[in-house]
Formats: C-alpha cells, sequence, structure tokens
C-alpha cells in the first residue's frame, strides 16, 4: 500500500512538471511581448509630432514642429518668441494646437506702436531730467527710426493721421498745404493750420521728407 501512494505522489509531481513545463514558457513570452509592446508605443508618443505655421510678429516665423497637445504659448517659444512689436493682448496662448494649423501673433498698429514709443520716451525723459535736448531728440529718433516715420511729402491722410495729435481734419489740412506749396522741410508743418509749436515737437520724432 505504501508503494502504490509513493507512485501515485511521482506520477502527481510528473503531471505538475509537465504542466509547469507546458504554460510557463507560453506565459512568459506573452508578458514579454506586453512590455515590448508598451515600450514601442511610450517611443511612438515621444517622437510623435505636429506641425503648425506660426506667422506675424515673432523671431522666426514659418513651420514648426511641437508635441501634440501643445498650445499656442508652446508655438510661439519654438518660433523664437514674440518681437516688440507684438499685440500682445490679441493672442490666445491658451490655444490648444492641432497638426496644421496656423497661430497667428499680430502686429501693434503704426498709430499704437508710436504711442508706445512716445510713452517710453517719456519715462526715459522723467527719469533722467538732466538729459540735454540734444542727446534727447536723439533718443526720440532711434525710437522713430524702430517704429518708422511719415514721409510729409508723400504719406496719405490716413498715414498722417497715425501721427500723434493728428486726426482727420488735420491731416486733410496737411494735404492740402502739401498739394499747394510742398514741405521743403518739416518746420513748415507749423504752416498748417491746427498745429502750433507744442503739438509739430509731438510729432517731430516721426516727420520725414
Amino acid at each position: 500500500m505504501a508503494q502504490l501512494n509513493k507512485k501515485i505522489m511521482a506520477v502527481a509531481v510528473a503531471v505538475v512538471f509537465c504542466l509547469l513545463a507546458a504554460f510557463w514558457p507560453h506565459e512568459r513570452e506573452a508578458d514579454v511581448l506586453k512590455i515590448e509592446q508598451q515600450a514601442v508605443t511610450a517611443s511612438e508618443k515621444e517622437e510623435a509630432k505636429i506641425t503648425v505655421y506660426v506667422s506675424g510678429a515673432v523671431a522666426n516665423p514659418g513651420l514648426h514642429e511641437i508635441a501634440p497637445g501643445s498650445r499656442a504659448v508652446e508655438a510661439i517659444a519654438a518660433a523664437g518668441g514674440m518681437t516688440e512689436e507684438a499685440n500682445k493682448d490679441k493672442v490666445n496662448l491658451a490655444k490648444i494646437c492641432k497638426d496644421g494649423m496656423q497661430v497667428n501673433v499680430p502686429r501693434l498698429s503704426a498709430k499704437e506702436r508710436r504711442r508706445l514709443a512716445a510713452a517710453n520716451t517719456s519715462a526715459s525723459g522723467a527719469e533722467a531730467p538732466e538729459q540735454s535736448g540734444a542727446s534727447y531728440n536723439a533718443a526720440q529718433e532711434s525710437e522713430a527710426a524702430l517704429t518708422g516715420k511719415v514721409n510729409l511729402n508723400t504719406a496719405t491722410a490716413e498715414e498722417l493721421e497715425t501721427l500723434p495729435g493728428v486726426g482727420a481734419v488735420t491731416a486733410q489740412r496737411i494735404v492740402e498745404y502739401r498739394s499747394a506749396h510742398g514741405f521743403a522741410r518739416i518746420e513748415d508743418l507749423m504752416n498748417v493750420k491746427g498745429i502750433g509749436q507744442a503739438k509739430f515737437k509731438k510729432m517731430q520724432p516721426w516727420l520725414d521728407l
């Protein structure tokens, strides 16, 4: 009886080993395959990119690759960031980008750029009250070079309206004076009705012939 029990035990152990030998390698293969698939999926996610077109007031406008799900602020950063003339209030930086979309950064209008330059110049003048008139004018002209000047002999009425203190009526008077006399020097602008010395000084940094 004891020998029979031993034989039964031996057979049972053999069966268990056979089952392990039959199933263990397959389970292990399945685990390895699953790990490999997960690794490939993770790698594909890391390498995946979308292409967006960034335009307007950015350092490097053009096509740029960014990660899926990126926001407009990241697309703009990929384009080198905004320039000084960017109208930052008109950009939705939180917008989620999609492949093939355009992210445009609008520019400030000429009048807005001049107003900003004037504000910066005024702040600079307030910080340095002892600055000479010559160097003050030089600073103004430098700002004007960045923002663009208005040519009195060629500008349209709309362009003249971008000058500080010039509205539609004054712009029309300038055009009429130009048609009748022309401008030999920018100081001739004070011959136009409604433009005195104080108003002329505000416009002077942005005037050209």
